[in-house]
């Protein structure tokens, strides 16, 4: 007697397999994110752990076209359904916000260097919105044309049904795409501002106060450049196909959409096939590791897990190293804000005194910037004090450079400012940040971000 039994395919046995090595490559960017609280590449990480955490549910669940045996999964595919229609608009929304911030890094033409509380308020209610918000909106009004409680697929398990009418597009189909063409359009502005300050690009990220390295920022931008760019195709064809294939469509009916055997569960054998929409987390988190997997911080973090779970004793090498990456990390860190503050407070105490000694005689008037600076002592100067953002000049001589008098900079080019004001501490967390009245106990220091050919006149 043959058996009934239906044969598993390979597919069956590939995706919940690749799709568990996804979520366990997932965990430690994840972990670095969270670490360095970016909300948004948090989110994007953890919605696609999710879904491939139901890739392993379903293909185990149903594994094969042998539909008589199915469980009907009420319970379970009733929340998936609902998290899958949050995760079309969530995803798209998470590269909304991490687009916006790579922007908001390179804007040079903000008055603050570090976001008032305002700003910060805002910022927050942005990332809110589209990682948080706008997913739950999207729960909320998918019973609206939900026109069966769910189809049961083979391998791929759970799938949304839609009511064939206008009211579908305008509520389900048409939102990822417009969301993704909004981060599309802050992706150009982000490039258009690494193009323009390419030179600049690392003192912009130092003076904007972020958890940003040169490093970081151009991972986090590269994954959701990739990403960005390969879902807009998806979406515009999906937009695409479903308008195609529901047609005609009729007018909307709350009763037609909610016929009385909409909570009938339909079953569908797929003879060994996935769809190709279940591959896409699945290959998210390999590139999540590639990304932010291999990077220094990540190598920290997997030195300290194999200390804490015993393997120091066994490789001491491990417990040294870890030692000296923390030691060397600190290290770096002060060294690098003992620097940064030693470089805004030696250029402010400079540019106090040439204004204070502005209004003294000529003759008792001694300006660093009008003498005839020595190359081996202007050299000195510029890399102790970090002034090469402020004494730009043109050479008068072979060998020899004459630097550009502060005061008639704003006169001479057209530059792009970013204001900061010295002289009154104040905490991160503080709401006066704003633009401060010029006067003797406030300092106003001017950056000037230029492009490497405005540089020399």
């Amino acid at each position: 007697m043959a058996s009934s039994v239906a044969p598993v395919s390979s597919q069956a046995i590939l995706l919940p397999v690749t799709a568990f090595v996804s979520v366990l490559l997932s965990i430690i960017p994840l972990v670095l994110h969270c670490k360095n609280r970016n909300v948004a590449a948090s989110s994007l990480i953890l919605w696609y752990i999710l879904l491939n955490i139901f890739n392993i549910i379903n293909a185990l669940i149903w594994p094969t076209d042998d539909i008589d045996a199915w469980w009907d999964g009420k319970g379970l595919c009733d929340i998936e359904v609902k998290v899958m229609i949050a995760s079309y608009v969530a995803i798209p929304g998470t590269l909304v916000c991490i687009f916006r911030t790579l922007a908001q890094v390179l804007d040079t033409s903000r008055a603050n260097l570090v976001p008032n509380q305002s700003q910060r308020w805002w910022n927050h209610a942005v990332v809110l919105s589209f990682c948080a918000i706008a997913p739950v909106v999207a729960m909320l009004t998918h019973y609206v044309y939900q026109s069966n409680r769910y189809i049961l697929y083979a391998i791929a398990g759970c799938l949304n049904n839609y009511d064939r009418s206008w009211v579908t597009l305008v509520l389900a189909w048409i939102w990822p795409l417009i969301i993704c063409l909004i981060a599309g359009s802050y992706c150009v502005i982000v490039l258009h501002r690494l193009t323009k300050y390419r030179n600049q690009f690392g003192d912009i990220l130092q003076s904007a106060n972020s958890n940003l390295t040169k490093s970081r920022f151009m991972r986090l931008f590269l994954i959701a450049f990739i990403m960005l760019w390969a879902i807009i195709p998806v979406q515009t064809y999906v937009v695409a196909s479903n308008i195609i294939v529901t047609q005609p469509w009729h007018s909307y009916s709350w009763s037609v959409a909610h016929p009385p055997d909409w909570n009938e569960v339909i079953k569908v054998p797929v003879e060994g096939h996935v769809f190709y929409d279940r591959w896409i987390p699945v290959a998210s988190g390999y590139m999540f590791f590639i990304f932010f997997g291999s990077g220094r911080d990540a190598f920290v973090m997997y030195r300290a897990i194999l200390v804490f779970l015993g393997f120091g004793n066994c490789f001491t090498s491990l417990q040294s190293s870890s030692a000296n990456s923390s030691s060397a990390s600190e290290s770096l860190g002060s060294r690098a804000k003992l620097l940064f503050n030693r470089r805004w407070t030696t250029t402010a105490r400079a540019y106090s005194n040439n204004s204070a000694n502005a209004s003294r005689s000529p003759h008792d008037y001694h300006d660093i910037e009008k003498d005839a600076v020595s190359p081996g002592k202007q050299s000195k100067w510029r890399s102790r004090y970090g002034l090469r953002w402020f004494l730009r000049g043109r050479p008068s001589a072979p060998g020899q450079e004459t630097a550009i008098p502060l005061r008639h900079m704003a006169e001479q080019t057209t530059t792009i400012r970013t204001n900061a004001w010295a002289g009154v501490s104040q905490s991160r967390g503080s709401s006066d940040h704003g633009a401060a009245p010029l006067s003797e106990d406030h300092i106003r220091v001017k950056q000037v971000i230029r492009q490497e050919s405005e540089l020399h006149v």
